[in-house]
């Protein structure tokens, strides 16, 4: 009998995750020394991850460190859930947020490999809706003063926050305008929120400057109005399935809910607080639009799979999503002298597609090596993919603001000093 298309994607995800699950469970017995990580040195990363959890700033962390293709450190220290004394688990469904970016960013590029965009066409050529946009000038409320846009807003300014595009994370008169066009997107539909962007003015003109914002969720959008599908449709049937992460979407499925992770932030005393309007709304239902920039869960096992597919050059288990060449292009800088570092508090950082890479290592904070790239999330998530050490760290845990209690850099640079060879 023939195998359906549905049975061998069946049959590649169980592939995969058994996989997974083998090198899990050897993780303890198998000897890191071999791809020369220290477990003694290594284990200080862990001891000082547990002050964070000890002094109360963070509930719970998952952690994990893969060297060579092997996985040589996977643990789960406090909780997933405080208020219920729930451990975090090797399973434990996490919001990633930003770390969202990169995936959207492979999506596209299967499409990019296709010959359906290039990068310099300009982002009104699919979305017509971007053309004759308008650039801040000075000026605020009804009062703004706006300025047409010198050129189109180009796909890879997309990719590399250059097209203009805010967030709304600052008090800037602009940003307010943002701010307020945030509240009602969240029920918008697509179409509505796309509208609603081409309407607000653009930070800079487009290409000249490096300003993070929404520019993910519209490669997102580009995404949809090529394929035709919902974002995360798509994404399952390019990404998900072919590599077996069966846990990553954009909201939690019923039978996963019991594993997933609650969110905090700081509270009214500085205390660490349970959160009760986290940003994006609560995941429990497919929202009307799907957020490329931020919209995804997932868990430590997926996004493991993700990654060293990224650090295989588009392969996994046998399974190929993107081509060699598009993944060096991907994660290689591509930003302009005069806009590297992408941002004073990043020395040494250029970016690539939806993801920073260092150029580098001299003024570095944290310990890498030239060519490491990846990416963090709001919920304080992060990874890093170092290919010169053929090395991916990742760590999860949920308070929002990131870098509130930055653990991340303790996190790195404990792991970087395991390396003895």
């Amino acid at each position: 009998m023939k195998m359906t298309l549905l049975n061998k994607t069946f049959v590649s995800a169980l592939f995969v995750s058994l996989a997974f699950v083998f090198s899990v469970q050897n993780v303890a017995a198998y000897d890191s020394a071999k791809q020369g990580i220290s477990i003694e040195r290594l284990n200080s990363m862990t001891q000082r991850m547990q002050t964070f959890i000890d002094d109360g700033r963070l509930v719970g962390m998952s952690t994990m460190v893969a060297r060579n293709g092997e996985i040589v450190h996977f643990s789960q220290q406090g909780l997933r859930d405080r208020e219920n004394n729930l451990p975090m688990t090797d399973d434990t469904v996490f919001r990633i947020y930003s770390m969202t970016k990169p995936i959207t960013a492979v999506a596209a590029l299967t499409l990019w490999e296709q010959g359906k965009f290039q990068m310099h066409d300009p982002i009104a050529k699919y979305i017509p809706e971007f053309a004759d946009l308008k650039v801040y000038v000075s000026g605020e409320g009804d009062g703004m003063i706006v300025e047409d846009a010198k050129q189109s807003i180009r796909i890879i300014d997309l990719f590399l926050h250059t097209a203009g595009f805010s967030y709304g994370f600052t008090d800037s008169e602009l940003d307010k305008r943002y701010q307020q066009s945030f509240q009602t997107m969240q029920a918008m539909a697509t179409d509505e929120i796309i509208a609603e962007l081409a309407s607000l003015p653009l930070n800079h003109q487009p290409g000249t400057q490096w300003h993070y914002g929404v520019n993910t969720d519209v490669i997102g959008f580009l995404v949809e109005r090529i394929t035709g599908k919902k974002l995360g449709d798509y994404m399952q049937e390019v990404i998900f399935e072919p590599l077996g992460m069966l846990d990553t979407g954009f909201f939690v499925r019923p039978e996963n809910l019991k594993r997933f992770a609650e969110v905090y932030g700081p509270g009214e005393k500085g205390e660490t607080a349970l959160m009760t309007a986290e940003p994006l709304g609560d995941f429990l239902t497919d929202p009307v639009s799907h957020n490329g920039g931020g919209g995804l869960v997932s868990t430590m096992q997926d996004y493991f799979v993700f990654a060293q597919m990224l650090l295989n050059k588009g392969e996994f288990n046998g399974v190929r999503i993107l081509g060699k060449k598009t993944v060096e292009y991907m994660t290689s800088n591509h930003l302009a002298g005069n806009l590297v570092p992408f941002s004073p508090t990043e020395p040494g950082m250029g970016h690539g597609l939806a993801m920073s890479v260092v150029v580098d290592t001299t003024g570095m904070k944290n310990l890498g090596s030239v060519g490491t790239y990846g990416w963090a999330g709001a919920a304080s998530t992060m990874f890093r993919i170092d290919p010169e050490e053929q090395l991916i760290i990742i760590a999860m845990t949920q308070f929002i603001p990131s870098g509130f209690h930055p653990y991340q850099d303790d996190f790195n640079n404990t792991v970087y000093q395991a390396i003895v060879k």
